[in-house]
């Protein structure tokens, strides 16, 4: 600016004393001396717009890399998360991710609400691990149709399937189903075939009662020798399809007992198995009587049922079973606990008592009972007024 300023003061001075020529050199100097300038602005714009597009070209150069590396890194962690999925679903014995598993099971038990029922196809000992996970699977079907056959199969919800192959690390595999699984009630049915001779069952339950010490529960049936193993000729069907049923009816029993636990400790329904087991299979009907009196104590702990309704209830599954030396020892200790008036008992198990004294033939302590019942059916009287506590 300076420079221009000088010289339109040096035009101004000669347009006042020098002559026409002088003037119209100092004008084309001018000129030149603008149009040199202007070359400069260019040249310089110029330099700093190429300098202006190697900035930016460095920024889009950083930026390319940077996003170049956040991509591969997403890619190596996505195949890193593929990987383990592809792992976890080569050693599970699901075919499904842990959490599409759970969902599974989640759904098809209303959350829990009742248990899920599993098989495990049976692992032979003598066969490879693809062997075992091609098949064809043992007893599968036999366990599956004895269970819905039963008059109990309500009680579970079945979900034949599910596991693809059978347990052949069969510790580590129960830990990936429990661990899928989580906080669902499930149980479990697996099995061992040992030299092509004998089968060993069991049963595997797990968050069926509330409770640390049985948190889990295992059943280790006794080792069961397949038919014609010491026979010269092969077993024929029928002897096969015999042994199956007899499987599939034990694991279906035992799973049914199991269930009863379940609903006496979370529900307070009161069992009912050992009424649908045939007569003629007395001794099992004991012995699922004296698991159905052991579930009682549970629900008494857990406070699902009181002291009296406990008791009666076990004298009436001892009763329906025969077994009367254990049905009037539960009956007295019910009986005992309603006259002392601290238990708070309701007036249906009181009922309840009265008539199962009477079934066993015993009327002075019936009579007991039935004061016993108008004793509380008074102070539930007084409660209501506000009389009584």
């Amino acid at each position: 600016m300076s420079s221009l300023s000088g010289n339109l003061l040096t035009l101004y001075k000669i347009k006042q004393d020098g002559s026409f020529r002088d003037q119209q050199e100092l004008l084309h100097q001018l000129r030149e001396l603008e149009a040199g300038n202007a070359q400069q602005r260019t040249l310089q714009n110029e330099s700093q717009a190429a300098r202006d597009r190697v900035h930016e070209a460095a920024i889009d150069h950083s930026y390319e890399i940077e996003r170049d590396w956040r991509q591969a890194r997403i890619g190596i962690e996505v195949k890193a998360i593929q990987d383990k999925m592809d792992r976890d679903l080569t050693e599970a014995p699901f075919s499904y991710t842990s959490n599409d598993f759970y969902a599974l099971v989640h759904d098809a038990t209303r959350g829990g609400e009742v248990p899920a029922l599993l098989v495990a196809p049976f692992v032979r000992d003598n066969l490879s691990g693809q062997e075992n996970a091609d098949g064809p699977h043992s007893f599968r079907v036999a366990i599956r149709r004895k269970w819905l056959q039963s008059p109990w199969s309500s009680d579970l919800v079945s979900l034949d399937g599910a596991l693809k192959r059978p347990l052949i690390s069969t510790d580590v595999d129960i830990l990936h189903i429990q661990r899928a699984l989580r906080d669902l009630p499930v149980i479990l049915v697996y099995g061992e075939v040992q030299s092509s001779s004998r089968v060993w069952p069991a049963l595997c339950a797990w968050n069926i009662v509330d409770s640390p010490e049985l948190r889990s529960v295992q059943v280790n049936f006794p080792p069961v020798p397949l038919p014609g193993v010491n026979q010269q000729n092969p077993p024929d069907s029928d002897s096969i399809l015999a042994f199956e049923d007899e499987l599939g009816g034990s694991t279906a029993i035992t799973a049914g007992l199991i269930a009863e636990w379940f609903h006496l400790v979370k529900y307070g329904r009161i069992p009912r198995l050992h009424t649908l087991i045939p007569v003629a299979l007395n001794s099992e009907r004991r012995v699922i009587a004296a698991g159905l009196a052991a579930s009682f104590e549970v629900a008494l702990e857990r406070g699902r049922v009181d002291i009296v309704s406990a008791r009666v209830g076990q004298a009436s599954v001892y009763l329906d079973v025969g077994l009367r030396a254990q049905a009037i020892s539960a009956a007295s200790q019910a009986l005992a606990a309603t006259e002392s008036g601290t238990a708070h008992a309701a007036t249906q198990s009181i009922r309840r008592l009265a008539e199962v004294l009477d079934t066993l033939g015993l009327p002075d302590e019936a009579n007991r009972a039935r004061l016993a019942l108008e004793a509380a059916a008074r102070r539930a009287i007084l409660r209501n007024f506000g009389w009584g506590s």
